[in-house]
């Protein structure tokens, strides 16, 4: 039996209510939507990290990130590697990478035979770093003057574009013989959201600088986010996501010149999603771990499987272990997931009714606990104040109702309690310690919204 090809695609920071296949009207997402239509479409699935370092341990590794010395440092050598056991199967694996935090200075090249890390190499211009530039730069006739000099000052590139990245996995396919596992990171729908080519107008880019500084502020002190300009961040997030979808289309298009589709798999997933003031702020703080943030987008498109709708609430840590069971592979020890084929083939397979996501810091951790009907958050900064929210009647998650269960308070907290355990028993296999960054990688991380 011939083995099938992988495609996996993650988009960082994608809600899942943006996407038309999941309802969003009007839809921006048409290639998405083709897929959708074609796959096992994932209702519920929810993510076990609140940022990219808490989140792809999670889903490249099928472990926990307060698991292996935790998610800060690079990825510990002792975490499961799903990738690394395709690799032994047999398959020719590449991944392809546009942000640092998931680069070969945090380790996530580990298992792939080709890994890639897409990198814009753009700088600033040296205008931000004057005393007052950055006031300039918020100003449209700083542009209007430069573009009389042949000059064009806006912000550098934070990461490489879907078009770059596409092109790039299209280049590697057209060489690859065999079976082969294929992982690209999709970048345009995180902060800032404004793309290179939009920016060309000089008020367009003063607008980029405007909004750049805005954000910074509402981030770390406290800014306001007026309707206006919630309106307007989610008009350019909805706009990165309709580029990501037409270059996603290009991909798989590609596939099916290349008469590979009848026999890839082709998996789309979020990281995390991405708050819209639901909860007084924006983006993808760590210590967000309501639903806006945890729900996530999951399309599994497998030749032969007619599509369908899964309802059941699933786990991002089970999509590996899946990828290696249809593939026909073995999981490596370590691995805390389990294969999701039960939920489309029928069976009694999957057993899982909690899902466990964490915001994890050496000294700051808070753990999400979500059954179908209740959302229980747990803070090891407030430990005895708890919070409990029913989905089903409070799908905003508003209304603490923990006095009213004690007796689920009580469960919840026992499995919190093990979980915590469980990753007690693995911290010695990793390291914590952040790797040595360069500026260049620094001030990228500083206007992805990062660091401060």
């Amino acid at each position: 039996m011939t083995k099938p090809n992988v495609l996996f695609l993650t988009i960082d920071t994608l809600r899942a209510d943006r996407l038309g296949c999941y309802g969003h009207t009007p839809s921006v997402t048409p290639n998405l939507d083709r897929l959708a239509a074609q796959a096992v479409r994932f209702e519920q699935a929810i993510t076990g990290g609140s940022w990219t370092q808490a989140a792809f341990p999670v889903i490249l590794t099928s472990s926990y990130a307060s698991m292996y010395g935790g998610c800060l440092g690079p990825l510990s050598a002792g975490r499961p590697s799903p990738i690394k056991a395709l690799a032994q199967a047999g398959y020719s694996t590449a991944g392809f990478s546009t942000t640092p935090l998931l680069s070969r200075a945090y380790g996530y090249q580990r298992g792939f035979a080709h890994f890639v890390d897409l990198d814009p190499a753009e700088k600033d211009p040296a205008l931000r770093h004057v005393k007052g530039g950055q006031r300039l730069l918020r100003h449209p006739l700083t542009h209007y003057l430069a573009g009389a000099l042949g000059l064009r000052l806006r912000p550098a590139q934070t990461y490489v574009s879907a078009e770059k990245l596409t092109g790039t996995v299209c280049h590697w396919l057209d060489g690859v013989d065999g079976p082969f596992f294929v992982w690209a990171h999709y970048m345009d729908v995180h902060w800032p959201y404004h793309r290179e080519e939009t920016l060309t107008k000089p008020r367009d880019i003063a607008c980029a600088w405007q909004d750049l500084t805005h954000m910074h502020a509402a981030n770390w002190e406290g800014a306001a986010v007026s309707d206006a300009r919630r309106d307007h961040y989610i008009d350019l997030y909805e706009q990165a996501l309709a580029y990501t979808d037409a270059q996603i289309g290009r991909l798989l298009d590609r596939l099916a010149e290349k008469q590979l589709w009848d026999n890839t798999i082709v998996v789309v997933l979020a990281d995390h999603g991405e708050e819209f003031m639901e909860h007084g702020r924006w983006g993808h703080w760590e210590n967000n771990l309501y639903d806006e943030i945890l729900r996530v987008p999951l399309l599994i498109r497998l030749p032969n499987v007619e599509p369908q709708t899964v309802a059941r609430q699933v786990r991002t840590v089970d999509v590996m272990p899946t990828l290696l069971d249809v593939a026909g592979c073995s999981a490596p020890e370590g691995v805390e997931g389990q294969s999701l084929r039960p939920l489309w083939a029928g069976g009694d397979g999957y057993n899982q009714t909690t899902v466990i996501s964490e915001m994890w810091r050496d000294e700051w951790h808070i753990i999400s606990l979500r059954t179908g009907t209740f959302k229980f958050l747990w803070d090891s900064q407030q430990p005895d104040s708890p919070q409990l929210f029913n989905l089903k009647d409070d799908p905003a998650e508003r209304h603490n109702i923990v006095e009213r269960h004690p007796q689920l308070v009580r469960e919840f907290k026992r499995q919190i309690e093990a979980h915590v355990q469980r990753g007690a028993q693995t911290r010695h296999l990793g390291t914590s310690d952040e790797p040595d960054l360069d500026d260049e990688i620094v001030n990228r991380l500083r206007d992805l919204g990062y660091i401060e």
